[in-house]
């Protein structure tokens, strides 16, 4: 297998943004089970893409809506769902609800496709 360890470091150098990972996670207590939020991973340097954006829809609300893909280090098994808080390099706190599960088929990082929708 090649080294991509030069390459890693070269990535990582440019991923200005921070994550915190949270997903629900079955936790048994006595007889009954219950979903609890769990933080997978907190401060992760990452970078996020835009993918596309929409303007607002006519309504009484409008929305801030777009998909962006979240590139993050491999190694890191995180699940469909999970709700991930984005930390700019100008401090803007951006939270996105909706995931896909992490893929991983590269050997420098692995790639997750968001969905940012709230009421502007």
């Amino acid at each position: 297998m090649t080294d991509f360890t030069k390459a890693i470091r070269a990535m990582k150098l440019l991923w200005t943004d921070k994550v915190t990972i949270t997903a629900t996670q079955a936790v048994k207590v006595g007889h009954i089970t219950s979903s609890q939020p769990v933080t997978l991973v907190k401060d992760e340097p990452a970078k996020v893409i835009l993918k596309s954006q929409s303007a607002s829809q006519e309504g009484f609300y409008g929305t801030d809506s777009y998909d962006a893909e979240l590139l993050i280090r491999t190694g890191l098994d995180i699940p469909a769902g999970a709700v991930i808080t984005v930390t700019d390099q100008n401090g803007v706190v951006t939270m996105y609800k909706r995931s896909s599960k992490g893929y991983s088929g590269y050997a420098t990082h692995q790639e997750i496709a968001m969905i940012r929708e709230e009421k502007a």
